[in-house]
């Protein structure tokens, strides 16, 4: 998707040459374009938008994507937003490396439906990250930043939707049940994608492409989570194949202290509860 001059109101990114990325290092839709740029081999100026420190509600940002989320994409002056969109028009680059996209239509088809899937549970990857990764304490937004970003985008349904999700965390957290069903959500997507690896290396058959850059961003994001990939015994085969890849465990680390201090101290504490996702499922 290409934002129009009228709804770019931070005018500078709109003299910018060449390529650049806007994104957080932690954001899952960030993580899948980085990842495909780094396999591609595209060069690209990073722009790093501090989710955790609400750079993304800022006036400077907001200019550039309404919507307020990452990644962004500007090439040569163009704003690019949409990580699926952005994914599509970077495989279309010069490049030496295959394409990521499908080829035939049996093949548009699966990628169709396997996209709109693994789009669909968006909001039940956050539900099992925030669950499952971190204090509720750690991540939060104040009422004064959630107030401004409603303000400025009272007529964005997407908008309202945030603010209530995040307004809702503060208050609950994220309640037994709601979990309890992001995981059903994601132990069906994972079943499905399990049976289509059964007889072939990738999700696309023999090569790899924009179904693994995808559905590998939160297989991963929920392994750290707690989330018992062996459920999912050619999803996990394939899982490790791709961690093996240089893009993919480098784009998608989410940093010494998270992954080896706050996200096991938390999960040692759940389990003394009894509450980590393997528990909640016995």
């Amino acid at each position: 998707m290409i934002l129009s001059d009228e709804q770019i109101q931070t005018k500078e990114v709109t003299t910018w040459k060449g390529l650049h990325l806007l994104h957080f290092r932690g954001s899952s839709c960030s993580q899948k374009v980085r990842v495909m740029m780094r396999e591609k081999g595209i060069d690209y100026t990073s722009h790093h938008v501090n989710l955790a420190r609400n750079e993304h509600v800022s006036a400077w940002y907001l200019g550039i994507n309404p919507r307020g989320v990452v990644p962004v994409l500007v090439h040569d002056g163009v704003v690019h937003v949409e990580s699926n969109d952005i994914l599509e028009y970077l495989d279309g680059l010069p490049s030496k490396a295959p394409t990521f996209f499908p080829q035939t239509e049996n093949e548009r088809e699966w990628v169709r439906e396997s996209l709109d899937l693994e789009d669909s549970l968006h909001t039940d990857l956050r539900n099992l990250t925030m669950g499952f990764m971190t204090p509720r304490g750690i991540v939060k937004k104040s009422e004064e930043t959630l107030a401004r970003y409603e303000r400025e985008g009272a007529e964005d349904p997407s908008r309202m939707k945030e603010v209530a999700w995040w307004r809702e965390f503060a208050e609950r957290g994220i309640p037994d049940e709601t979990a309890k069903a992001s995981i059903a959500a994601y132990r069906a997507a994972f079943d499905t994608l399990d049976a289509q690896l059964e007889n072939s290396k990738w999700l696309l058959g023999d090569r790899l492409s924009v179904l693994d850059l995808a559905w590998f961003i939160s297989s991963n994001r929920l392994e750290l989570a707690g989330y018992p990939l062996k459920w999912h015994p050619n999803l996990h085969k394939w899982h490790k194949r791709l961690k093996r890849r240089r893009a993919f465990a480098q784009e998608t680390n989410m940093g010494f202290m998270i992954v080896n201090v706050v996200v096991p101290i938390y999960r040692a504490f759940r389990a003394l509860q009894g509450t980590t996702i393997r528990q909640m499922t016995d």
